[in-house]
């Protein structure tokens, strides 16, 4: 069978079993000050707000991982989880802490016992969905809405409404952005 793009990942599997090797506290707890550092100069945050950022991204990471792990072991159903564009102060930490790929992979071994793959939509998938857009976009904005709802209960349930309404409201708010890539 083949796997949906975004679960085509390497890991270390256990009896067709994929076991998450760390607690939510456990990654939170990992630091890195090269990242943060790099992350502070490249964009202008203060050194303080770059740390918060890396523990969301944490914290997003381990979702992700979880939710992988879930659907590895047969125990969920596949949902994509995207990191959408209210949170890109994540996805731009996620970006930064790849540049340090020995260290990311380290951090992947340790905490997940698995490498977490960065998968942006395809150039092909993205002109899709802008074709789509343009031939029914009533369609579109019904299918967009029902998968937000879909990622957002998700983050509601397993990290609470405080993560949810400071990634997609506070986030936005304080930390500003060039466009994200379309």
């Amino acid at each position: 069978m083949l796997r949906p793009r975004s679960l085509q990942h390497h890991y270390k599997e256990e009896s067709r079993r994929l076991i998450l090797k760390s607690t939510l506290d456990d990654v939170l707890n990992y630091q890195n000050e090269d990242v943060v550092a790099r992350f502070a100069e490249d964009h202008g945050f203060p050194e303080a707000d770059s740390q918060e950022i890396f523990h969301e991204m944490k914290r997003w990471l381990w979702l992700c991982a979880k939710r992988k792990a879930v659907v590895e072991s047969g125990e969920g159903e596949f949902f994509a989880v995207p990191l959408f564009n209210e949170a890109r102060a994540i996805d731009m930490m996620w970006h930064t802490f790849l540049l340090y790929t020995e260290d990311y992979a380290r951090f992947c071994d340790h905490y997940f016992g698995f490498f977490l793959h960065h998968q942006p939509r395809s150039r092909a998938e993205r002109k899709a969905w802008q074709e789509k857009i343009v031939a029914d976009p009533a369609t579109t904005r019904a299918e967009r809405r029902q998968s937000l709802q879909q990622v957002y209960g998700y983050l509601y349930d397993e990290l609470g409404p405080e993560i949810l309404q400071k990634w997609c409201e506070e986030f936005p708010r304080r930390f500003q952005f060039g466009s994200p890539a379309k």
